[in-house]
């Protein structure tokens, strides 16, 4: 099943389910949501001296920004865009080891797309980054993650994890709009619509869920 709902609201609940495996470390959540098209931009940006002039520029051009508290960089959200959340803790007493936990993340993505997939930078790609999940060597998925320390077991993390899979092609509006929002913040990178590819033609998108849920479910 995938919730189709506002980013601002996705965001917000991603945060609920964060909470409550913080006091219930025993408690697991995968979500799978899409929403409709607007840019959800890293808090960081925020402090951008001309952001809320961006924001308000990039909203009457029909591309809200919404804020998430994740890091990363800006990224694109609307038609042929899933994502995925999975929050759950980590064992009693374990430290928490990023790379790990971002196996657990990638690691089911990969599964689920089969022979070609891998990870790591693509040059050119929205919100680039080491744990990018690529397919034939372009980006498929984007993945971000929060940490918090638990509420109830102090000796345990709570994990956000969160991917965001590029099911149909990125439209060149998403592309125009995030290169658009990153020059009228002064940030000097331009986004190549050629670095991102999507799911195989032959593939659907619910054959790639049931894919999908099962290799995270096989970790639990």
């Amino acid at each position: 099943m995938v919730d189709f709902l506002d980013a601002a609201e996705a965001l917000a609940r991603e945060l609920e389910l964060l909470e409550d495996v913080s006091r219930n470390p025993d408690n697991r959540h995968l979500w799978f949501w899409e929403s409709p098209r607007c840019l959800v931009s890293p808090k960081s940006l925020s402090t951008k001296p001309r952001f809320g002039e961006t924001s308000h520029s990039l909203a009457a051009e029909g591309w809200p920004v919404n804020l998430r508290s994740t890091g990363g960089d800006v990224t694109p959200q609307g038609a042929g865009i899933l994502n995925v959340t999975h929050v759950y803790a980590t064992e009693p007493g374990k430290p928490v080891d990023l790379k790990e936990e971002y196996n657990r993340l990638c690691t089911p993505i990969e599964q689920a797309l089969g022979p070609g997939a891998s990870r790591g930078w693509k040059p050119g790609a929205f919100c680039d980054g080491e744990y990018n999940v690529q397919l034939n060597g372009l980006k498929f998925a984007g993945t971000a993650m929060r940490i918090r320390r638990g509420k109830a077991d102090r000796t345990r993390s709570a994990i956000m994890a969160h991917a965001i899979m590029l099911i149909e092609p990125v439209s060149i509006d998403a592309i125009d709009a995030i290169n658009r929002f990153l020059n009228l913040l002064g940030e000097e990178r331009t986004i190549d619509l050629k670095a991102h590819t999507c799911l195989p033609e032959d593939d659907t998108k619910p054959a790639f869920i049931a894919r999908l849920t099962k290799a995270f479910n096989a970790q639990a």
